[in-house]
C-alpha cells in the first residue's frame, strides 16, 4: 500500500502554464484575468517554483506581492499546503526564507511600495527567478526590478532568467503593458500571457459560479 500523498493535481489551464515554464521558451509568464478563485494561478505559480528549486539545486527564488502582511495572510498559507514537509530544512520567520535540503530557498518578499519608493530592498538581491503574486497591485518599476535581478544568483547548474506573474482583471499598467499588446499579437517573442476563467477550475461549486450571475452586468463581465 503506498503512503504517497499528492498535494497538488494540476487541471488543464494550470498544465499549459506549467508546460509554458518549463518549455525554457519564455523569460516572462504571465497567468491571469479572472477573478481570484480558490487557488488556481497560486498554487500553479508555487508548484512552479517548488519544482525549479528541487531541478535546480542551490536555487534563489523569491515570491513578492505588495505587502508581506498580504503575503502571510495569503501566499505563505498556500505554499505550505502543497510545499511537501521533506522537502524543506529551514523556514526562518523572521526573514521569511524558506531553505530546502538541496540548499534551494524561496524568499517571500513585500514590495511595500508606500514606504519603499526607491525599491531599496530589491538592490543586491541576488535570485534566479520571481514569482509577482497579483502583479496589478504592484508599480510597473518592480516588474522591470525583477528583470535587473533574475538570474543574478549564480549556482554550478544555472537556470534561466525566470519571472512568473499571476494578475486580476485591473485597468493599469498591467493591461496596457501585457494584456492589451496580447490581443494584438505584439508581445515580445520571450513573453507568454496565459488568460484565465473562472470556468478553467472545474473544482468550482456551480452554486458559486451562478451566484455571480447576480452581480450587476458590468462586474459580472
Amino acid at each position: 500500500m503506498s503512503n504517497k500523498q499528492i498535494l497538488f493535481e494540476s487541471f488543464p489551464k494550470q498544465e499549459e502554464f506549467l508546460e509554458a515554464v518549463f518549455s525554457k521558451q519564455y523569460n516572462f509568464i504571465l497567468y491571469g484575468g479572472a477573478i481570484r478563485w480558490r487557488g488556481g494561478k497560486t498554487f500553479a505559480g508555487i508548484s512552479a517554483l517548488l519544482l525549479l528549486s528541487k531541478m535546480y539545486p542551490g536555487s534563489k527564488w523569491v515570491i513578492v506581492r505588495n505587502t508581506l502582511q498580504t503575503l502571510k495572510l495569503n501566499t505563505i498559507p498556500s505554499f505550505f499546503k502543497i510545499c511537501p514537509t521533506a522537502f524543506i530544512k529551514h523556514y526562518n520567520q523572521e526573514t521569511q526564507v524558506v531553505t530546502f535540503r538541496n540548499g534551494s530557498q524561496v524568499i517571500f518578499l513585500g514590495e511595500n511600495y508606500a514606504d519603499d519608493k526607491e525599491l531599496n530592498r530589491f538592490k543586491g538581491l541576488e535570485c534566479n527567478g520571481f514569482l509577482f503574486e497579483e502583479i496589478n497591485e504592484m508599480q510597473e518599476k518592480t516588474f522591470y526590478k525583477g528583470i535587473e535581478r533574475a538570474g543574478s544568483h549564480i549556482i554550478p547548474k544555472m537556470p534561466p532568467p525566470l519571472i512568473l506573474a499571476t494578475c486580476n482583471p485591473a485597468k493599469n499598467w498591467v493591461k496596457t503593458l501585457f494584456y492589451d499588446r496580447w490581443l494584438l499579437g505584439k508581445l515580445p517573442d520571450k513573453w507568454k500571457y496565459i488568460p484565465s476563467k473562472i470556468t478553467d477550475n472545474p473544482f468550482i461549486p456551480e452554486e458559486y459560479k451562478e451566484s455571480l450571475k447576480t452581480m450587476p452586468k458590468y462586474e459580472y463581465e
